[in-house]
């Protein structure tokens, strides 16, 4: 439907409903969708039942690029149907939890194929996906690989979620790149805050999967320590890197020195809570002349402003 057909079906709707409901239908457009903008995604898909003028202005894209299912934990019978019926090809930006109220075990909803097939489908022109609180621990219904998910993101946040463990046969595929699957070569933020199952090892993937990182967040994984796999791995990043969280993780001073010498793009480093970072650190930070942010604990971010103050 062109812009001006959109037009005139909305003002003959409003006509409509002016002459049988009274003073709410006489508003214009542009302040229902300045009310509406208010109104989270669940709240436009009740608006959008009360009648057709307010299902034509709840339905604009304007509302869509960003859909946000956060607000409360759906079952995957419920997303998948929500899902299903409100594909979107302006939506850029989907934000889904599932928690595990849906589940009298108590753990985590699998990440489906049948789930990650219908973001897909529905959203072609999606760049951010953000996924809290799924388990994509091996089962016949999950998706194997993170490759599996759309390849066209620009942003992937993963946030408290389960990923598969190493076991006696070594690390785990989740993250390995074969030879049949695709790389995130458009991917330039990577999240997986407070997904504490995610182990050092696990970075080592990252560099082939995805090549061109700018921000990477580790922050909550607590199982991710100083090995040297780690910590090559972000050197490889030096050249596209600007953003990088480590909070509560067990990263040491040799860590912090490795990074201080090769990734001198960084324009955030986030390094609170590491039990293992000691103030030592600090003459090292200097030397990252692009850092715009250091969040760390309050020993060393005091010390490190006032040296940097004393350099300026």
């Amino acid at each position: 439907m062109s812009l001006n057909t959109r037009k005139k079906r909305k003002r003959e709707l409003r006509e409509e409903y002016i002459e049988q409901n009274g003073l709410v239908f006489q508003l214009p457009d542009e302040t229902l969708l300045s009310i509406f903008k208010y109104l989270t995604i669940d709240e436009l898909i009740v608006a959008a039942s009360v009648c057709k003028w307010f299902r034509c202005i709840a339905y604009d894209e304007e509302f869509w690029t960003t859909i946000d299912l956060t607000s409360k934990p759906y079952s995957n019978r419920q997303l998948l149907k929500l899902l299903h019926r409100f594909p979107r090809n302006c939506t850029e930006v989907l934000k889904i939890s599932g928690g595990s109220i849906h589940n009298n075990s108590g753990k985590l909803p699998l990440f489906t194929e049948q789930l990650n097939t219908l973001i897909q489908t529905s959203y072609p022109n999606l760049r951010h996906l953000h996924i809290s609180q799924y388990d994509f621990h091996p089962n016949q219904r999950t998706i194997k690989n993170i490759t599996y998910l759309p390849s066209n993101l620009q942003g992937l946040y993963l946030t408290k979620c389960e990923m598969l463990a190493p076991d006696i046969s070594g690390p785990s595929a989740f993250f390995q790149v074969s030879k049949t699957s695709s790389n995130f070569q458009q991917l330039e933020i990577l999240s997986f805050e407070n997904s504490t199952c995610l182990q050092s090892m696990y970075i080592g993937y990252l560099p082939e999967l995805c090549p061109n990182l700018i921000e990477l967040n580790l922050g909550g994984c607590f199982r991710i320590k100083s090995i040297p796999v780690f910590i090559n791995t972000l050197i490889l990043y030096s050249k596209t890197l600007r953003r990088l969280y480590l909070s509560e993780t067990q990263i040491n001073d040799d860590t912090i020195h490795s990074i201080c010498r090769k990734l001198k793009r960084l324009n955030i480093l986030n390094i609170k809570n590491c039990k293992n970072v000691t103030i030592s650190i600090v003459e090292n930070l200097l030397t990252l002349k692009q850092l715009q942010k250091l969040i760390a604990n309050d020993n060393i971010q005091t010390l490190y402003e006032q040296k940097k103050n004393e350099e300026n």
